[in-house]
Parts: structure tokens; C-alpha cells; sequence
């Protein structure tokens, strides 16, 4: 009896013995795994880090990229608004330089107008100034009167006509200046009256463009 217990004893020792080398085969192979998972954990960790430090350091460099560009398109947006700018003052410009040379053609047009309007004048004048001479040296009954002194007569150039203003006294010299209506003439030449039967002497004026002084 002792015999046979002591070796079924050592039946079950021998047993749990091989049972707890196989656990301990199964805990070591699972320890082995483990760690196998933990470093793979570890790479995977790792590996996790350096993507994301590389993606931050892309973004950044995109980051900065991007706003370069945008300082870039303001500066580009600056131009163009300078530029639109200038456009616009030379516009102006020249707009106000088209008006200011229509207006001297204009002006230059009035100026040419007037010359030949002033030339047109003139030649009558001197017309009239002849007519006047040819009558004067003509023989008439009227020539041989005398010439009254107690008054003349003026004949005076005007913008749209010549008259014949009526003056007291005897007429002022050849030269003189004298002023009708608030306006200064200068005494051309005396003459005879124009008027028929007319005794009085005619004094042929013209406006004093130099004034006083």
C-alpha cells in the first residue's frame, strides 16, 4: 500500500510537473509574444512620430509657402491698383490737356477770325480815307467856301460799322489823342466832310491800341 501510493504520488507530481512545463512553455511562449507585440507596438509607435513630425514639418513648409504667396499677391494687388491709379491720373491728364488744346484752337481760330476781320477793316478805312482824300482835292462849288471852325466831324471805326460823330470846335491836329464815349482815338488825318453841302472839316480816327503812356 505505501508502495503503491508513493508511486502514484510521484505519478501525479510527475503529471502536475509536466503540466507546469507546459504552462510554463505556453506563459513563456506567450511572454515572447508579447514582447514581440510590444515592439512591434514600439516600431509602429515610432513610426507613428516620424509621419507625424514629417506632416508637420510639410505643413509648416506649406504654411510658409502659402504665405509668401500671399504676400506676394498683395504686393501684386499693390501694383495693379497703383498702376490702375496712374491710368486713371493720365487719363485725366489727358483729357484735360485734349480740352486745354481744343480750347486753344479755338481760341486760335477767334484770334485768325479777327485778324481778318481787323484787316478787312483796315483796307475800308483806308478806302474810306481815300474817297475821302479824292474828294477833297476834287474841284466842287463846296471848295471854295469856307471851312467852319465852330464845329467838325469825326468819322470813327467801330466793331460792326463806321459813324460820323458830330464834335464842337475846330478838329485837333494830325496825331492827337482823343477819347469818345470813354474810348481813346488817335487823329489819322483831317479831311473834308463826307456829308453833302458840308462846310465842316472831317477828322478820320482811329482806337489808340498803345493807351496811355
Amino acid at each position: 500500500m505505501p508502495t503503491d501510493a508513493a508511486d502514484e504520488v510521484a505519478n501525479l507530481l510527475a503529471e502536475h510537473g509536466k503540466e507546469l512545463e507546459e504552462r510554463s512553455a505556453q506563459i513563456r511562449e506567450a511572454v515572447v509574444a508579447l514582447e514581440h507585440r510590444e515592439e512591434r507596438a514600439r516600431e509602429l509607435h515610432f513610426r507613428v512620430e516620424q509621419v507625424l513630425r514629417d506632416g508637420a514639418l510639410e505643413l509648416d513648409l506649406r504654411q510658409a509657402e502659402l504665405s509668401n504667396r500671399s504676400a506676394e499677391l498683395d504686393q501684386r494687388e499693390a501694383a495693379v491698383e497703383q498702376a490702375e491709379e496712374q491710368v486713371e491720373s493720365r487719363r485725366r491728364t489727358l483729357g484735360a490737356v485734349e480740352l486745354r488744346t481744343a480750347a486753344a484752337a479755338r481760341r486760335e481760330d477767334a484770334v485768325r477770325l479777327r485778324e481778318q476781320e481787323v484787316e478787312r477793316r483796315a483796307s475800308e478805312l483806308a478806302e474810306r480815307a481815300q474817297e475821302l482824300d479824292d474828294l477833297s482835292r476834287s474841284p466842287t462849288p463846296a471848295a471854295s467856301r469856307a471851312v467852319r471852325e465852330d464845329e467838325h466831324v469825326a468819322l470813327v471805326s467801330t466793331p460792326d460799322r463806321y459813324r460820323l460823330v458830330v464834335c464842337p470846335g475846330p478838329p485837333p491836329d494830325p496825331g492827337s489823342i482823343v477819347e469818345l464815349d470813354d474810348v481813346r482815338y488817335r487823329i489819322v488825318r483831317l479831311t473834308a466832310s463826307p456829308l453833302p453841302d458840308d462846310d465842316r472839316s472831317c477828322a478820320l480816327l482811329e482806337a489808340d491800341l498803345e493807351g496811355p503812356g
